[in-house]
Parts: C-alpha cells; structure tokens; sequence
C-alpha cells in the first residue's frame, strides 16, 4: 500500500511570531529538533525557522541586536511548501529535492484561505519509510555525494562555517593529514556555543573577498570577535563519526541514520580513507528515483 503524506506526519514544536530566536534556539537544544513551525492563534503555519536558518542569522546578519530581542516573524522563512494529507509519500520526496527543503508542511486544503497545519514530516520520516521498504535495491555508491567539504581539527569555526554557508551545506566532515575521517560538525552541534556568540555593536568582525564570474563579488560575514581564538573545529565536533563502506546496502545506511539519529555518514574507502558521504538527501533522491520507473 502506498503511504500517504497522512501517515508520516507528525504533531510539530511550533511557536507565534511575536517569540524570539533565543526562544526557537532554546527550544531546538532542549528537544533536539532542527525546525520550529510560526503559527497564528488560529493554527494557519505563517513560516518555518531551522537550525540553518539560525546559522546564517548568526554569521552573516549585522548583529546589532541581541537574540532575545529579535521577533521570528522578522527572520523566518515565509515561503512554506505545503501537501495535502492524501499526497503520496514517494511524490512528496520529489517535491522535497525540487524545492531544495528538508521538510514539508501538512494541511488540511491546498487553498491559502483554509489550509490549516495538520503537521509536518521531514527527510527523516522519508529516510525511515525507505530504510523499511527498499532493502537490497541500491549500494550506498550508486547515491553518495563524492564531493565533501572537510577541515582539519585544528582549523577554526570561522573556516567551517565559511565553508557551511558558501556551499549551502549541512555538515562538515573533519579529517586527519591522511584523509581519515575522525570528526564531524553539523548545524546543531553549533546551537550550544551560539549563546555566547557576540551580539552587540561593540564586536568587531571579519570582512572576506571572494571573486565571481566576471566581477568581483563583495561579501560579509559577520563573526563575533574572539571565536578564531574560543573554538577550533576540534573544540565541536561529533568525535568517532560513525561511517560506511561504498558497497554497503543504501537500506542500511537509512537505517544506521535513524538509530543514531544522524543526517550524514562519511563513507570510507579499502584504506579507511574519505570516499564521499552519504546524507538523507542521498537517501531521499534514491527514493524519488523510484517514483520516475513508476510514472
């Protein structure tokens, strides 16, 4: 039976508009979520806030003010995707990667003037509904991004996340001189060390220059002063990350992100070195794929 957005959906952490991004930032590290719906008094979503939404607050806003201080209807996004309850699932993880989201609301009508929140699923519940329904059908090399972005332990937050926000990338994977995966860093692994992160205007910041196809391209990002010296990539990091053979079942890989409650697994060559890895979105592309051989 093919499950339907309905079955998958779940109750989400929301919060109004008029709270603030200390309060979606606390209530992220106490339910360990990576999004929070903005809803009304009537229960109609209005936007949605994530942990990536935050790190680029954090890093490339002027930070005049202090997170207490500003409302979340002035930093969500507004651009909501939402399915009806009866869409398929396979269907919606097409919408997912054609929309470059993690997640996907549910409402009662498609229509802007009554579709009220019913709840929401993300990449994992897709990840999970794979794990489950498509052992043996791909190895984790058919669907693994070759292309990571690593640093080296002693390297500073201000290179990863440099590196996290240029390429609109979720995580970071940490290697040794010799390319052995030993760490990683996610946008939630920053969430604990943003509160101590420099809100003011009596920081100082870093200006960086990048250049662009046919022009030069000025660019700002905004760290609080002190952080190159406070947190190195080791000071962070997940130590041990789990990781994964090319010729490992994709399945397995879904199944290993839902025990662990992990997004990303480096993927490991014969000598252990760094081969590429394989995330949810991987996982999830496998899974659309399987809706274009049905249609």
């Amino acid at each position: 039976m093919q499950l339907k957005a309905k079955d998958i959906a779940r109750e989400p952490i929301k919060l109004g508009p008029h709270r603030t991004v200390y309060d979606v930032r606390n209530v992220m590290v106490k339910y360990n979520i990576g999004r929070v719906i903005i809803v009304d008094n009537h229960n109609k979503a209005l936007g949605i806030i994530t942990e990536k939404d935050i790190a680029r607050f954090l890093y490339q806003e002027v930070p005049n003010r202090h997170l207490n201080e500003i409302r979340l209807d002035k930093v969500m996004s507004k651009n909501l995707i939402t399915v009806t309850e009866e869409q398929d699932v396979i269907s919606c993880a097409k919408i997912m990667l054609q929309n470059n989201i993690s997640s996907i609301i549910v409402v009662n009508n498609q229509k802007n003037d009554d579709g009220y929140l019913k709840g929401i699923f993300t990449k994992t519940d897709l990840v999970e509904s794979y794990a489950r329904q498509y052992i043996g059908k791909n190895s984790v090399a058919k669907y693994m991004t070759k292309r990571v972005f690593t640093v080296a332990p002693d390297e500073t937050i201000h290179a990863a996340l440099t590196l996290m926000i240029n390429n609109k990338v979720s995580r970071i994977v940490i290697v040794t001189k010799n390319n052995k995966p030993v760490g990683i860093i996610t946008g939630h692994d920053l969430l604990p060390i943003s509160a101590s992160f420099g809100t003011g205007t009596n920081r100082s910041y870093w200006t960086i220059q990048e250049k662009s196809i046919g022009k030069r391209k000025r660019e700002h990002i905004f760290i609080p002063s002190g952080i190159k010296e406070m947190f190195l990539a080791r000071d962070v990091m997940t130590y041990d990350p789990i990781v994964i053979t090319k010729d490992s079942d994709l399945a397995e890989a879904a199944l290993i992100m839902m025990r662990n409650r992990i997004s990303g697994i480096p993927v490991i060559d014969l000598d252990n070195g760094l081969a590429g890895i394989v995330t949810k979105t991987d996982i999830i592309r496998a899974l659309a794929a399987s809706y274009n051989r049905s249609n």
